[in-house]
């Protein structure tokens, strides 16, 4: 019969699992780019990025660059001190480049104190 340290151990074990597996997409900005060979990346605010219209799988590097990944194409997603986000990627063949980001906007983590009740839907932290 298992006792029930061993038990606790158990549900301690997969809780930390379960917690290790969930991502965390906090920092990734809204953003459009397009990038050379046709590749469209959309990405909402805190996740998830869509490469080609795909929801692509997320890794975390650090807490202003992230890649995603779909089928044979990655693109890393940069965060500068100053809010402005670059796109780069890698495709097929090993074709790789620079992307045009098209509109995008930073992610606030904070509430204004200044914010109008009518623009509280553009900053999370206010609501």
């Amino acid at each position: 019969m298992p006792s029930h340290r061993m038990t606790a151990f158990g549900l301690m074990a997969s809780a930390y699992a379960f917690c290790v597996a969930v991502p965390a997409y906090a920092q990734i900005p809204t953003l459009n780019a397009t990038c050379p060979t046709g590749i469209e990346v959309h990405a909402d605010e805190g996740g998830p990025v869509y490469v080609n219209g795909n929801e692509a799988s997320i890794e975390k590097f650090n807490e202003s660059v992230y890649e995603a990944t779909h089928s044979n194409i990655t693109v890393e997603i940069m965060t500068s001190a100053d809010g402005s986000v670059s796109v780069s990627y890698t495709g097929p063949g090993g074709a790789n480049g620079i992307c045009q980001v098209h509109g995008s906007s930073p992610v606030e983590e904070t509430c204004p104190v200044d914010v109008s009740e009518a623009d509280r839907a553009n900053y999370p932290a206010c609501n």
